[in-house]
């Protein structure tokens, strides 16, 4: 709604009586930063584009920090103010700008980071990349929020490296241990029994942490299932995603002693058995300090909220609370040992916490001693950890989100038994039927949210309130839910695509792999298509819009799709079955001859493998399909006269009467001019089944009395148009893999083929791995990318390429022409590989071909790719959740410089081939023919022949022992 396109930040009142902000564009708040106030990109000193979801504000509510497409990390206090006027006339501090290096010198790059504030606000956790892209956590020092004398200013004091680079550390949580709070409740004791004024630890008050807790994966595990790389398909050792959880104490116990006289009670910093054994004695003293102040104690409250744990665990370990006689160990209050506030102002910091000084050590510690100081909870398992969503507030248990085996994440509670016990009990948190869709907490940390399937609940993040609201009710999941029934959005489409063609221009500015635009006059863009934007009337007509905007950039990899679509159909499932066309699973054309359909071509695709992206598919007309039931498949020739009782003849098209009836039971008539009628394919079994009967003369005499063809029924399924689409490009694949093999073995060798029809995922990579392994002994490879989508498993099939035979294995009966286990690197190819590649090879297929090239591991035979050498990561979502895609991330080397020679370009094959589209339309494939013939010279110029082996074994008798070397 900015008339400058420009992301803002806004600082409005949410409370109940608090007037509602955005309600008319004449009447928007004043933006605080951004906006038509100080908005634009980076380079003109505005905000760029943040990204949402790495803005976090603090829990007191005084600081926000975000990252930016720009990988910058910006921190800003936020004016005190109480009242709209106050908000009106605040002015905005400084937003602080974290230098791009941690004291250790690792980048401290915001792309990807996360960020995290410690309850004070003093000091900031951040999750980022490392040189070596391993994700470690950094802790910058940036002062109290109040300490600066200049309002809204921060200093950065240091920035220090909380975890080795060696591994990926992330998730980092500020909180307390078990002990905090038990020397905070014995504190407490002892301060309200004596009538002493307890003040001089405000963080018991306020909240705080003591500990960084955070998740790693060092405890590096191969997965189970591979334990070498011999066998088939050349297994690769992989890991599995399994992380600890680890607690960084960030103060020394010599630190915490000498702030704090009652840390002295205890023998250290952790907990367990041994603690326990030690513990008995201090227990006994600390009963008899409690029992001499007991008849002192005043105002205690029991059974409060804040004085209650989880209780689904047995306090059998709790040696302490044994000693004190079931005095209750756990409050919602934890300890600091920094000094309070001096403020007397009427709104006295007193209500916010002073972090308390982490003990860093000393700068650019290259020996991590502080990071080092970090011990892992062994009492929680190890497992796919994807989120460490927080600790219970009153209470060091730890809530976490996990990944199963399945796929399927849910909530993890580990509850913390009692110091100085070190366990805790696991509960899982499942809502039979439902998957967790999303969870998260409040910016206080006093409230976490929580969806299962479509139902959100919220819970007070207490010990009573996780025992009583989440773990209790996992199973009929019925507490605290929020009615979301007639939760609706009011949208203006005119002023959202406005909204939408702003956001689309600022993203491709700040999201482009260049800054500069590459000199491109991007405001002008902008202002030029406005007037159009204004006129659009429905949200294809912005894409229209989009599309001619983002085409300015020159650039390949810009694509404009997704969003909020009128539906003709409304969304009805019912209308869209009823709506979609069948398919037979076949090539049909007209036949006037036969008044019906002919069967040009069946569909079928490799026999040897029953699956066309792991589903099971064939042509309803083939004959794996109709066999089971008895039936025989249509060949090319028969013709399909009738649909369900409808001739043909009496709709312009066939498909017609298929509207509807995919995954459903279709009756066709048919002639089977070609593959035969029943009664003769029923004679013709009766007569090779007689031994003394001329098979060919006998079904010669019964065809001459069959001449006129019958009708006969034939029961189908039809697939879905999609289905069938994907069913042809596998029968093109299968049918270009039988014609390379049988021309290579005219040409007299012995040929791989693969086609890769995308680089995206496990498909992919199956379908190399199909290809590849079986045929590695061949000596020569086809791996055809025509048609190629792109996707980024180029480096992985150019690492199994440039393999290389080096040493060779022979056992006792099998050696590399035997089945034996070949040679050393395992699958490595010997052989030539020419890459087939053609105008729509696009992507990382283009990546692919020009990898090939530059490493030289084959020739490329075609014509020119695509053009599309910038990568993105199409994360620039639009409100509505459509996008118009930015080109994000450049490609070089020292040979074509930028753009690798393929953007706007395309990689031109060595071997220039263009196949004529009405002979490949009848089956002719020159591309490939081309291929086959340069592989054919190629082999005679160097010839892939197996090595000889060296001659008789060595002979170990020591019967020449007088000429023995060794003698002499």
């Amino acid at each position: 709604l900015s008339p400058t396109a420009e992301q803002a930040l806004y600082v409005v009142r949410t409370d109940v009586n608090a007037m509602s902000s955005f309600v008319h564009v004449r009447d928007l708040p004043k933006p605080l930063w951004g906006g038509h106030v100080n908005g634009g990109s980076t380079l003109e000193g505005g905000l760029g584009s943040i990204d949402p979801e790495s803005l976090v504000v603090s829990s007191c509510g005084r600081r926000v920090a975000w990252t930016d497409t720009d990988g910058r990390i910006a921190v800003v206090t936020l004016p005190s103010s109480s009242s709209k006027e106050e908000e009106e006339t605040a002015t905005p501090g400084n937003i602080t700008i974290l230098p791009k290096e941690n004291e250790n010198k690792e980048p401290l790059i915001g792309i990807e980071a996360a960020l995290s504030w410690s309850p004070g606000a003093r000091y900031l956790a951040i999750q980022h990349t490392a040189k070596n892209q391993f994700s470690i956590i950094s802790i910058a020092d940036l002062d109290h929020p109040s300490s600066s004398s200049l309002p809204g200013s921060i200093e950065v004091k240091r920035i220090v490296q909380a975890t080795p680079s060696r591994f990926n550390s992330a998730d980092a949580t500020w909180g307390y241990t078990g002990l905090d709070l038990k020397i905070h409740n014995f504190q407490k004791k002892v301060v309200v029994s004596s009538s002493t004024t307890y003040s001089s630890h405000p963080m018991l008050e306020y909240g705080g942490a003591t500990t960084l807790y955070y998740t790693s994966d060092r405890d590096v595990v191969l997965s189970n299932d591979i334990k070498s790389p011999w066998g088939t398909r050349a297994p690769t050792p992989h890991f599995d995603k399994q992380k600890h959880v680890y607690a960084l104490p960030l103060q020394t116990r010599e630190t915490q002693v000498r702030n704090n006289a009652f840390m002295g009670l205890y023998p250290g910093l952790y907990s367990g058995g041994a603690v326990a054994e030690l513990m008995v004695d201090t227990a006994a003293k600390i009963d008899d300090i409690l029992s001499t102040l007991e008849t002192e104690e005043k105002n205690v409250e029991s059974g409060d909220e804040g004085s209650r744990r989880m209780q689904w665990w047995d306090d059998d370990d709790d040696v302490e609370g044994i000693a004190v006689e079931g005095r209750t160990n756990i409050t919602e209050e934890v300890h600091t040992t920094s000094p309070p506030p001096t403020s007397t102002s009427s709104s006295s910091v007193l209500n916010y916490t002073l972090d308390a000084e982490i003990d860093f050590g000393p700068h650019q510690d290259t020996s991590l001693s502080f990071a080092r100081r970090a011990y892992r909870l062994s009492h929680i398992p190890a497992a796919n950890y994807i989120q460490l969503l927080c600790q219970v507030s009153n209470d060091p248990s730890l809530i976490l989100v996990k990944k199963g085996d399945d796929g399927k994440s849910n909530l993890v509670v580990f509850a913390s038994k009692a110091y100085p016990g070190d366990g805790y009990d696991k509960k899982d948190i499942e809502a039979p039927g439902s998957d967790l869709k999303a969870v998260g907490i409040n910016t206080k940390n006093d409230y976490i949210y929580v969806v299962y399937g479509d139902k959100m609940k919220v819970i007070p993040n207490t010990a009573d309130g996780v025992s009583s609201i989440l773990i209790s009710d996992a199973k009929d999941y019925k507490k605290n839910i929020v009615d979301t029934t007639n939760i609706g959005l009011s949208v203006w489409p005119s002023l959202e695509y406005q909204q939408m063609y702003a956001d689309a221009w600022r993203m491709m500015r700040d999201y482009f792999y260049d800054p500069n635009m590459t000199s491109i006059p991007w405001k002008d863009v902008y202002h030029r298509y406005v007037p159009l934007v204004k006129r659009c009337g429905k949200r294809e007509e912005l894409d229209d819009v989009l599309k001619l905007m983002a085409s300015e950039v020159s650039a390949l990899h810009v694509f404009v799709y997704g969003g909020e679509y009128a539906s003709p159909l409304h969304g009805s499932v019912a209308l869209d079955t009823l709506s979609e066309v069948g398919s037979l699973g076949a090539m049909l054309r007209w036949s006037s001859e036969w008044n019906g359909y002919e069967v040009v071509s069946v569909f079928e695709h490799d026999l040897d493998f029953g699956l066309v992206d792991g589903v099971a598919m064939y042509s309803p007309l083939s004959e794996q399909t109709v066999r089971k039931s008895g039936q025989h498949g249509l060949e090319a020739g028969d013709v399909i006269i009738g649909v369900n009782g409808e001739s043909v003849a009496t709709v312009p098209d066939i498909h017609m009467l298929l509207r509807g009836t995919a995954g459903r039971s279709v009756r066709l008539e048919v002639l089977r001019v070609s593959s035969g009628s029943s009664s003769l394919r029923h004679s013709r079994a009766v007569v090779e089944s007689n031994d003394t009967v001329d098979v060919d003369a006998e079904m010669k005499s019964s065809e001459e009395t069959d001449i006129k063809v019958q009708s006969e029924p034939l029961i189908v399924v039809p697939i879905t148009g999609q289905e069938a689409d994907k069913l042809r490009y596998a029968s093109w694949e299968w049918k270009t893999r039988q014609a390379a093999k049988s021309l290579a073995a005219k040409a007299d060798f012995t040929v791989g083929y693969i086609h890769l029809q995308s680089m995206s995922g496990a498909k992919s990579i199956d379908s190399f791995v199909r290809g590849f392994y079986p045929d590695y002994d061949k000596q020569a490879l086809i791996i055809d990318v025509r048609h190629n989508t792109g996707g980024n498993i180029d480096s992985w099939l150019l690492d199994v390429l440039q393999r290389r035979a080096w040493m060779y294995w022979q056992g006792r009966a099998t050696n590399i022409t035997t089945g034996g286990i070949g040679w050393d690197e395992q699958f490595a190819f010997r052989g030539h590989i020419v890459v087939l590649m053609n105008e729509h090879t696009s992507s990382d297929g283009e990546g692919f071909s020009r990898g090939m090239s530059e490493l030289g591991l084959g020739k490329l035979v075609g014509t020119r790719t695509w053009g599309g050498g910038i990568w993105l990561s199409s994360d620039n979502k639009l409100v509505d959740g459509g996008i118009a895609t930015a080109p994000e991330i450049g490609q070089y080397n020292d040979n074509f410089g930028w753009g690798m020679g393929i953007e706007m370009m395309g990689v031109t094959p060595d071997v220039v081939v263009d196949n004529d589209p009405r002979e490949a339309y009848d089956g002719k494939d020159e591309q490939l023919e081309k291929a086959i013939e340069i592989l054919k010279d190629w082999l005679k110029e160097e010839p892939v022949v197996l090595p000889r082996e060296p001659g008789p074994y060595r002979d170990n008798s020591m019967t020449d022992k007088l000429n023995c070397p060794a003698k002499k």
